[in-house]
């Protein structure tokens, strides 16, 4: 497989950068006991950084792709909103929507297109925001285990 560079697609870094900005300050907004633990205020940012990116990327691809990203943005969007009004569901959203996003990338990379830098960073954004949204689900399973007493 290569990797190309689309020039086209580096509008995809703009919105990548406005996406987590917008994010940034929607976590700030929101104190700490609305948005509850840190993954919150870190998932929000990236998931709207990759929201952006696909935002932007509408008029650059072909129109099966534009209602594909269209959707995927108003899906992230739609999680983000949950995280912020406390429904615990949002997770479910920040992993699987993601995942997704990076499995059709890689179906298309191979099968369809090649794959290209700016796309890429795009998913290694939204590994992050899956990594972001499963962390405090994996110390749960930790926390619960007995720890042996010392006397």
């Amino acid at each position: 497989m290569t990797v190309q560079f689309e020039r086209a697609y580096l509008i995809a870094l703009l919105g990548l950068a406005v996406g987590a900005a917008v994010g940034l300050i929607a976590a700030a907004a929101y104190s700490r006991a609305r948005l509850g633990r840190w993954d919150a205020r870190v998932t929000i940012p990236l998931l709207l950084a990759a929201a952006g990116a696909h935002l932007v990327l509408i008029p650059v691809v072909e129109s099966r792709r534009q209602l594909l990203f269209g959707l995927y943005f108003a899906a992230l969007i739609g999680t983000v909103i949950f995280a912020m009004v406390g429904l615990s569901i949002w997770r479910l959203g920040a992993v699987l929507l993601p995942f997704g996003s990076v499995l059709a990338y890689f179906y298309f990379a191979f099968q369809v297109h090649q794959a290209d830098y700016v796309g890429l960073t795009v998913k290694v954004v939204e590994v992050a925001a899956i990594a972001a949204a499963l962390v405090p689900i994996t110390r749960r399973g930790r926390d619960h285990v007995k720890q042996p007493v010392v006397e």
